[in-house]
């Protein structure tokens, strides 16, 4: 069986993202993303909200959070990205 996850590439390589985060006046918005089984999953549940949240923040700078022990890194406005959806086997 596999899984799908979120990867962004950074720093020259990709890397699993655990979430995506703009701070706003005194607040910040966070969306997390979890590994999903299936193709609808992912594109309901990941790339959509994803897209959704890129093109609604697109003016401020937005932070990626690494998966694991990798610091977070922020990336100008609109400068976020590439991001890909990546088929990885379970193990």
């Amino acid at each position: 069986m596999s899984y799908v996850r979120l990867e962004a590439w950074i720093g020259g390589e990709w890397l699993e993202v655990d979430a995506v985060s703009v701070s706003l006046t005194e607040s910040a918005l966070t969306l997390s993303f979890e590994r999903q089984r299936s193709e609808a999953g992912y594109r309901s549940l990941i790339w959509e909200p994803l897209e959704n949240f890129l093109r609604e923040y697109r003016n401020e700078p937005l932070v990626v959070v690494p998966q694991g022990r990798n610091l977070p890194v922020m990336f100008g406005p609109g400068a976020a990205g590439p991001f890909r959806l990546a088929e990885m086997p379970d193990g």
